[in-house]
């Protein structure tokens, strides 16, 4: 139940919590990578509801998992005005607290 609470946020909570990236790290994000941040998250949320917390050490390695999975799913994908990499950067940098709920929430049922 806890992990369904976190991936399905409602559309308002979702559209509060990308106002309050934007706001945040207005100046370090590129324009491309904002305007895609929903599709980013949307992203994130599949490469998630995929992962089994109960297969890793910790939340680093939950994490490795969940990139290494993104990483595959972006082999010959193409995101017009955002690269592979910047995905992958931007989850690190800025959607870790996300995997990190996840993580906490899901490995309770391990």
């Amino acid at each position: 139940m806890k992990i369904e609470n976190n991936i399905n946020m409602n559309l308002q909570e979702q559209i509060s919590r990308i106002h309050e990236m934007m706001g945040m790290v207005n100046e370090n994000i590129p324009i491309n990578v904002k305007r895609r941040i929903p599709v980013v998250q949307q992203l994130l949320n599949v490469a998630l509801e995929n992962s089994y917390p109960c297969d890793f050490y910790d939340v680093n390695h939950f994490k490795e998992g969940v990139i290494y999975d993104i990483d595959t799913f972006l082999i010959g994908f193409e995101m017009n005005g955002m690269t592979p990499d910047e995905i992958k950067e931007f989850i690190l940098t800025y959607l870790f607290e996300d995997i990190e709920r996840y993580y906490i929430n899901a490995s309770e049922d391990c």
